[in-house]
């Protein structure tokens, strides 16, 4: 095997590093920021997804281990189950964390906060299923162990935490907004290559 006369890397050393330094330059914040969301967005996935099975284990318990009535349980596991199905919706498409060149945390940044609207909408839809559960199985089980108060506070609370969903609906859509505006200037500029 032969070796080229010539082993001088240089030119494209200094090619390779040039080509770096032309685009726009990423910024530090939100490399952190889209690092950041992406940690809690994969610990809350993980949360969510191990206590909807920890209550499918407790009510399978429940029904072979203390006599928990069939009926009871499986609304119960009614509920879970689709407390799961709208979690495992919420994450669908996540491209992962992608932080290589600014139209790639760009992009990734988009997808969390698509991500995080979905989410949004899925915490609606399982809090008033929440409410719909617990309606239900006051209706199944003796007179006065659930009693109107309960329902009440239980209403309320659930009502705060659809403020709280639909107002991280509206921050994610307007990041969507800023970070698609954002995209688009990066790719209608020439002098940019992305």
């Amino acid at each position: 095997m032969t070796t080229p006369p010539n082993d001088d890397w240089s030119d494209l050393t200094r090619t390779w590093t040039d080509a770096t330094t032309t685009g726009p330059r990423l910024d530090p914040g939100l490399i952190r920021a889209v690092r950041h969301r992406d940690r809690l967005a994969r610990l809350n996935f993980a949360a969510e997804i191990a206590g909807g099975v920890a209550v499918l284990a407790v009510v399978t318990w429940g029904m072979f281990a203390r006599d928990l009535p069939w009926n009871i349980a499986l609304v119960a596991i009614g509920f879970v189950g689709f407390a799961l199905a709208v979690t495992l919706w919420s994450r669908r498409g996540d491209p992962g964390l992608l932080t290589g060149t600014p139209e790639a945390v760009l992009l990734s940044a988009l997808a969390q906060a698509r991500t995080g609207y979905r989410w949004a909408w899925a915490g609606v839809a399982t809090s008033l299923a929440a409410f719909v559960f617990v309606t239900v199985l006051a209706a199944l089980t003796p007179t006065g162990s659930v009693t109107p108060n309960t329902l009440l506070m239980l209403g309320a609370f659930l009502l705060v935490c659809i403020g709280f969903y639909i107002a991280h609906a509206r921050r994610c859509r307007r990041r969507m907004a800023a970070h698609t505006a954002t995209l688009q200037a990066l790719r209608d500029d020439p002098a940019i290559e992305p």
